[in-house]
C-alpha cells in the first residue's frame, strides 16, 4: 500500500496492487534492468532466493521515512532479521539519494518566467529563488566538542541545519547539505553553493534573518526581505505593505518545509545511529515533495514533476 494526497488535503491509501502495477511496468515497457549497488542480497544466478521484492523493500524504506517506524517493529511487519532491515534502509536511503540528487531541478530563468505565478510578475518580477532554513533535531552526541558544535542556541538543542529553496511557482529547486545547528542562515547560504547558481538581474526572496548584502556584493542578485524598524520603532505605510507582500509570498517555502518534515524520522529527534544517513534521508524528503501535488495551484504541473517522475520510474524497477 502507498499514500496519497486527496483534493479536501487529506491522504487516502492506494492498493498496494496499484503501486506493484506501475512498478513492473517499467520492465515490461522498457525492458531494461537494473541492480542498486550495495544490496543486501546475493545475485539470483547464485542460488540464493530473494526475501523480499524491490517494491517490498521500498515500500519498508518510506515506512520508516514517512511513519518512523522503528528497526524492530519493521523486523516483526515485514518477518526479517532487524539487521537486515537497516541494512535495506541504508541502501534504499543511499540509492534514492543518487537516483534522485542526480536530476537537475534547478530551473533556467526561461522556465522561472514561464510558470512565473501572477502575484510573483506583478510585485516581484525577478524572483529566482525563495529560501529559508530548517533545523532537525538530533541526539547529544557524547563528545563535547560534537555537542557543542551541533547545538542551536535558537532551538535549544542538538540540531542539524538546513536550506531549502523553491520556485515561485512552488517546486523545490535547491537544497543544501545538512550542517551544525550552531551555523548561521547567512554561513550556510554562502557554503550551501546556492549564491553560484545565480545570474545577474536574479533576486532571492529571504526572511529578514538573512543579511546577504555583503555576499551578494558585485554579483548582480538582489534580495527582497521584510524591513527592519526604523530608529523611531515604527514602520512607515510602504515598508508595511511591503512586509506583508514579502510575507503571503514567501510562505510557500515554510508550507514546502512543513511537507518535507511530515516524514516522521526528520520531524522528531534523529538518533545518532542514522547520523551517517540524515545529509541523505533530508535530500530524499525534499525530493519527494516533487510527487505530491503542487504547493501553488496552476493549470500545468511544473516540468520538474514529469521529469522526475519519468527518471524515478525507470530506475526503480530494480532486479539482481
Amino acid at each position: 500500500m502507498k499514500v496519497d494526497d486527496r483534493e479536501d488535503g487529506h491522504e487516502m491509501v492506494v492498493e498496494e496492487s496499484v503501486c506493484d502495477s506501475q512498478f513492473k511496468s517499467v520492465e515490461h515497457e522498457n525492458e531494461i534492468k537494473f541492480s542498486y549497488q550495495n544490496s543486501s542480497e546475493e545475485p539470483s544466478n547464485r542460488g540464493r532466493p530473494k526475501s523480499m521484492d524491490p517494491i517490498d523493500e521500498l515500500f519498508m524504506f518510506l515506512c520508516r521515512l514517512k511513519c518512523g517506524f522503528l528497526t524492530e517493529d519493521l523486523s516483526v511487519r515485514f518477518n526479517i532479521h532487524a539487521s537486515t532491515v537497516s541494512r535495506k534502509i541504508i541502501t534504499w536511503t543511499n540509492y534514492l539519494y543518487f537516483i534522485l540528487g542526480s536530476i537537475n531541478i534547478w530551473p533556467s530563468r526561461g522556465k522561472i518566467m514561464e510558470h512565473m505565478p501572477q502575484d510573483f510578475k506583478l510585485q516581484y518580477p525577478n524572483t529566482r529563488v525563495i529560501i529559508d532554513c530548517t533545523e532537525i533535531f538530533t541526539e547529544r552526541p557524547s563528545s563535547l566538542a560534537l555537542a557543542s558544535k551541533t547545538f542551536s542556541s535558537y532551538k535549544s538543542h542538538n540540531t542539524w541545519k538546513g536550506l531549502a529553496g523553491i520556485s515561485p511557482h512552488g517546486a523545490i529547486t535547491f537544497i543544501s547539505a545538512l550542517y551544525s545547528g550552531c551555523m548561521s542562515d547567512i554561513e550556510i547560504t554562502k557554503h550551501s553553493g546556492l549564491i553560484e547558481l545565480l545570474e545577474p538581474g536574479d533576486q532571492i526572496m529571504a526572511d529578514k534573518g538573512f543579511i546577504l548584502n555583503k555576499l551578494l556584493k558585485d554579483t548582480g542578485v538582489s534580495i527582497a526581505t521584510p524591513h527592519f524598524l526604523c530608529s523611531d520603532g515604527q514602520f512607515t505605510p510602504s515598508q508595511i505593505e511591503d512586509n506583508q507582500k514579502i510575507a503571503s509570498l514567501r510562505i510557500h517555502v515554510e508550507r514546502h518545509i512543513k511537507r518535507a518534515k511530515e516524514y516522521r524520522l526528520l520531524q522528531y529527534t534523529v538518533p545518532l545511529s542514522l547520523a551517517g544517513s540524515v545529509n541523505q534521508l533530508w535530500t530524499v524528503a525534499n525530493l519527494l515533495t516533487l510527487f505530491r501535488r503542487p504547493l501553488i495551484k496552476k493549470k500545468k504541473l511544473n516540468h520538474h514533476l514529469l521529469k522526475v517522475g519519468i527518471v524515478f520510474h525507470l530506475y526503480m524497477y530494480t532486479v539482481t
